[in-house]
């Protein structure tokens, strides 16, 4: 791997390699991968980047590690490729030729994925944050009706689970709020609904973005327990609509016309080049009725540490609030309560 990307993704793939949670069930592919990205020349695996960033040039490294990661997994589930790749006790030569020979192999096949698709992970526990602070928000500014799109919904976990008391009952102890958690309020949801870029995410695609692990076999009966749960509290009915963000014209004229006044976009802009990202907010923000508050969570550092910060922006400005950063960013740990927050909260 020589061309200048494809050592800023080889220096992306070894960060990511030192993150700290092992049993982030990618550590195994991750190595592997900085194998077959240590040769020298052209290889397969160079091609069908080139290939992918030709399609989608706008995506971060860690990004494009990802995806490559969940397309293999994908192709492993439902084709049955090389499950050896995820096998620790796999040595590692054995798996490195694996891996340099899926992308020549395959080729067409991880290209469409990584093309068509996004890193759709939909973890249980992330509307936690959302709820809190939308509540406060709502409470402190006086708003009786709030008409919510969560953007980059995936399969729409997020705008089920607000305000679902059994699923937040459940989860919260296990995040512990510094100096203290607001208060649990139900929010005044007139409206809700979530969009994310076509084909809409399925099931089956989110169960190939956790990573093949027992951690992540965890958090994925999760999801599936959550699911149940706003059936029965009958929320599982929420739109959801096909709806590139990147398409900003497209995305300001969703959010008039449905009134949107709070919007959610939860581990999604990172996966963009910075203008990008900063186009979509400056998009949203001012496309939102007033008083209108988007809500960001995010990797702290692309993914390649625990944890994520959450960012507001309220009224029309496109200056962002510091609200809180979460240890880890599966909302399993602890939030740091920062000065945004009172802001927000009044």
């Amino acid at each position: 791997m020589t061309s200048t990307r494809g050592e800023s993704l080889r220096a992306a793939l070894t960060d990511m390699l030192r993150h700290q949670q092992g049993n982030h069930g990618w550590a195994v592919l991750h190595e592997g991968l900085a194998g077959v990205a240590a040769a020298e020349g052209p290889t397969a695996l160079d091609a069908l980047l080139a290939e992918v960033w030709l399609k989608r040039p706008y995506i971060t490294d860690a990004h494009a590690i990802t995806l490559l990661g969940i397309a293999v997994q994908h192709h492993t589930l439902h084709d049955g490729g090389p499950s050896e790749v995820f096998d620790a006790k796999t040595p590692l030569p054995v798996r490195v030729r694996l891996l340099a020979g899926l992308p020549k192999e395959r080729r067409a096949e991880l290209t469409r994925l990584m093309a068509e698709h996004s890193n759709s992970y939909t973890g249980a526990r992330r509307f936690l944050v959302p709820q809190l602070v939308i509540g406060a928000f709502a409470r402190a500014r006086g708003i009786e009706r709030v008409r919510l799109m969560d953007l980059g919904t995936s399969i729409g976990l997020l705008p089920r689970q607000l305000n679902v008391e059994p699923v937040f009952d459940r989860f919260a102890p296990d995040l512990r709020w510094h100096p203290a958690a607001p208060p649990f309020r139900r929010i005044p949801l007139e409206y809700v609904c979530g969009v994310d870029r076509p084909p809409l995410p399925t099931l089956e695609w989110v169960r190939a973005c956790h990573g093949p692990s027992d951690y992540y076999e965890q958090r994925f009966a999760e999801v599936l327990w959550s699911l149940d749960q706003a059936k029965t509290a009958g929320r599982y009915d929420v739109p959801l609509r096909p709806l590139d963000l990147l398409d900003v014209r497209a995305l300001a004229d969703a959010l008039t016309s449905a009134r949107i006044n709070v919007a959610t976009c939860t581990f999604v802009l990172y996966q963009y080049a910075e203008d990008v990202r900063r186009r979509v907010i400056d998009t949203v923000v001012g496309a939102l009725d007033r008083p209108g508050l988007l809500l960001v969570m995010d990797p702290s550092h692309g993914l390649a540490r625990m944890g994520c910060s959450v960012h507001a922006y309220v009224d029309g400005s496109t200056e962002a609030l510091h609200v809180a950063d979460v240890s880890d960013a599966h909302c399993m740990g602890d939030v740091t309560v920062r000065p945004g927050m009172g802001v927000l909260a009044g």
